[in-house]
């Protein structure tokens, strides 16, 4: 039986920019990409769970085709808290920017791996957690 991965999108998997016209792009997080990449070659499932709404799952799901993610879906919580969801795809590691999630996901006992954006500055649980 595959392991389950879930990823958070904005500000993990991808990341908005500024364009030179006054546009905003969404790029990929090299470092987040490549490890899910590894993970899904090595046989894990990834589904991407976001705090969007479902209007924006085609957007999520586009971006990882574009880049070459193979996603099995994408779950729109719809601004509610991701930890059941997380739970009810029985994910063994979670990915996310976000401290809140990750602290909420490690207290239902699930392995988290946050992205590093310098947010111990802000919230000293930041250091707790591995990062990517």
């Amino acid at each position: 039986m595959s392991k389950i991965i879930t990823v958070d999108f904005d500000d993990t998997l991808a990341i908005t920019t500024s364009t030179a016209w006054g546009g905003t792009t969404l790029m990929p997080v090299e470092r987040v990409v490549n490890f899910i990449k590894l993970k899904i070659d090595s046989g894990h499932h990834v589904y991407v769970v976001t705090f969007r709404n479902w209007q924006n799952k085609q957007e999520v799901t586009d971006f990882c085709k574009a880049h070459g993610i193979r996603i099995k879906d994408v779950i729109c919580t719809e601004g509610k808290t991701k930890t059941e969801f997380i739970k009810q795809l029985n994910s063994s590691l979670h990915i996310d920017d976000h401290v809140e999630t990750c602290t909420l996901c490690t207290m239902a006992g699930i392995e988290v791996l946050m992205v590093d954006w310098g947010q111990e500055e802000k919230n000293t649980t930041a250091k707790f957690f591995n990062k990517i």
